[in-house]
């Protein structure tokens, strides 16, 4: 089973490429980064199975959760699949859902958890990569106006890892967002409210650029899912 599921991916990825023209700006494994563009014009499904791709390996039920969330919002805008690649896409997308199912050895899902399960990953995620602290750090560097080569040049490369942690936050961001509708309005529901109002009111989450504009260079340069079988 999971040889054909393998198999399948590599086809629906050849098929996706070829049709989209996007073969060689991929960066990711799978067929994150091969969202049709009329899907991608008007969510952030792409950013999604991005986030998905690199969480796998710490949380695959994270990862799970994001991908049958990103099958969602492409069923939601286009349930007929009239769009160039979109058929294709969302095979390619239940058949890499399944076989994350598969995986599981068995094991059941309570989807009735996974807002609950979502929550408790964003915290830690930000927990272990100190975004607050790191924050906090961002704005004494800027204040500081000490912009020296060698700190600009730590700073950089951070900025360059905090990039894809920002990326990975706002899709989990989304997600809860989306679950959160459906969860106890006085448990993980609350949380993700309230965290949601203090994103929008302190503007976290934008795009991250933890180096100054004006400072020197140091280069040159959900629906319906089967269940695990």
């Amino acid at each position: 089973m999971s040889r054909v599921t393998n198999n399948w991916e590599r086809l629906v990825g050849a098929t996706l490429k070829r049709e989209l023209g996007q073969g060689h700006e991929r960066t990711s494994s799978g067929i994150a980064g091969a969202v049709p563009p009329s899907l991608a014009r008007t969510t952030i499904i792409d950013a999604i199975l991005q986030a998905a791709d690199e969480i796998q390996d710490e949380d695959p039920n994270v990862a799970r959760i994001l991908c049958e969330q990103a099958y969602s919002m492409a069923q939601n805008l286009d349930p007929s699949s009239d769009g160039r690649g979109v058929l294709q896409f969302k095979t390619g997308l239940m058949s890499a859902i399944t076989q994350k199912l598969a995986r599981r050895d068995g094991a059941r899902i309570d989807r009735h958890r996974d807002i609950e399960h979502l929550w408790e990953f964003y915290q830690h995620y930000k927990r272990r990569h100190r975004v607050d602290d790191i924050q906090r750090e961002e704005q004494k560097f800027r204040e500081s106006g000490n912009f020296s080569t060698v700190n600009l040049g730590e700073f950089e490369l951070r900025s360059l890892e905090m990039k894809k942690v920002f990326a990975t936050l706002r899709a989990l961001v989304e997600v809860m967002e989306a679950l959160s509708k459906d969860a106890d309005p006085h448990g993980a529901g609350r949380h993700i409210m309230e965290e949601l109002q203090r994103i929008k009111t302190v503007g976290e989450l934008t795009s991250y650029n933890i180096v100054p504009l004006d400072a020197p260079s140091s280069s040159n340069a959900t629906g319906v899912f089967p269940e695990p079988l």
